[in-house]
């Protein structure tokens, strides 16, 4: 199967009204079973009272009927697990590098559209967060593991950078970019940490600037 049929297979999937109901269905299951019990009753009231679309998961080998609570399958678990982990990506990123208060709308469709690659460099450029922005747990990625035997995140706070370090600044979340963007420092700028106290120095180019450390704080920079 060519990577344009396999692309046409999934949008055939997650692309559809049945597809978003799917997975709303799905993680409303996972969001219910942290909560510790997952009835269909609830289920049903969650999603707005859809349950013929709710038992038809049954046919498709999504979820398990016993005794009136539901659970998942394998198919169904990992499906779950796949569009949670994408939701509560989105809202960090929403929350932590957008600065958005409001976020939630916004999560909802990206979770659908997310391809696995994307999600783990999302994931890897977050620093693998364990929790989203509402203290619920983001599901473990294999980069996730990968991270916790060797890799560094890709995207760090200035006051996370080793002296003599070199990095380009990803973006800046801080009051004073006015200031910041008036003297250089801006998205896309090589910087050298040249010394961390008493004051934050930084070279860029063949100028040194000295910050405060709660401004470097809100400067995120990727190493080179």
């Amino acid at each position: 199967m060519t990577n344009r049929e396999k692309l046409r297979r999934k949008k055939a999937d997650f692309g559809t009204e049945r597809g978003y109901f799917v997975d709303e269905v799905l993680e409303t299951v996972w969001e219910l079973r942290e909560k510790g019990g997952v009835s269909l009753a609830l289920v049903v009231e969650d999603i707005g009272g859809d349950e013929p679309g709710v038992l038809q998961m049954q046919e498709e080998g999504l979820i398990k009927l016993i005794d009136g609570n539901v659970s998942f399958t394998e198919k169904g678990e990992k499906r779950a697990r796949d569009i949670t982990r994408r939701h509560r990506l989105a809202e960090r990123l929403f929350a932590d590098v957008l600065a958005l208060k409001e976020f939630e709308e916004d999560a909802c469709r990206l979770e659908h559209v997310l391809s696995p690659e994307v999600e783990a460099a999302m994931c890897t450029f977050l620093g693998h967060p364990p929790f989203c922005p509402h203290g619920k747990p983001i599901p473990r990625g294999e980069c996730c593991k990968l991270y916790a035997r060797k890799i560094e995140p890709l995207v760090v706070s200035l006051r996370d950078l080793k002296v003599g370090a070199l990095a380009k600044v990803v973006f800046i979340r801080t009051q004073a970019m006015d200031r910041l963007s008036s003297i250089g420092l801006v998205p896309g700028i090589a910087v050298k940490l040249v010394q961390r106290r008493p004051t934050y120095v930084l070279g860029i180019d063949e100028t040194t600037i000295a910050i405060d450390e709660d401004i470097a704080t809100g400067i995120y920079v990727k190493q080179v």
